[in-house]
């Protein structure tokens, strides 16, 4: 790195944007480790999305929470409606000392 391009190998400063080097390690080990742990999760989200128990219990939590949120939304429009009417008491309050 120089003092005329302190940014150098950066490419969105103007610098020369550098070449990977070598292929990511990863990807060359272990390769047979990240197929069996992939059909390994496919399995068990597969079990889990057929057992009949599991629908039930994710169907329950869903509806429980649709019913909170409902819930605070219709508390959030109560309160909207109070402002409003709070605001509109204190317009027509003030209107005649103008």
């Amino acid at each position: 790195m120089s003092n005329n391009h302190p940014y150098y190998g950066y490419p969105y400063y103007g610098g020369q944007p550098q070449q990977p080097t070598t292929e990511a390690p990863y990807k060359k080990q272990n390769s047979k480790t990240h197929f069996v742990m992939g059909v390994a999760a496919g399995a068990a989200v597969a079990y889990l999305l057929s057992n009949k128990k599991f629908q039930q219990g994710v169907s329950a939590t869903g509806e429980k929470a649709w019913s909170a949120v409902r819930g605070e939304v219709e508390e959030l429009k109560e309160r909207l409606e109070d402002t409003q009417a709070e605001l509109e008491y204190y317009r027509n309050l003030h209107k005649g000392e103008e």
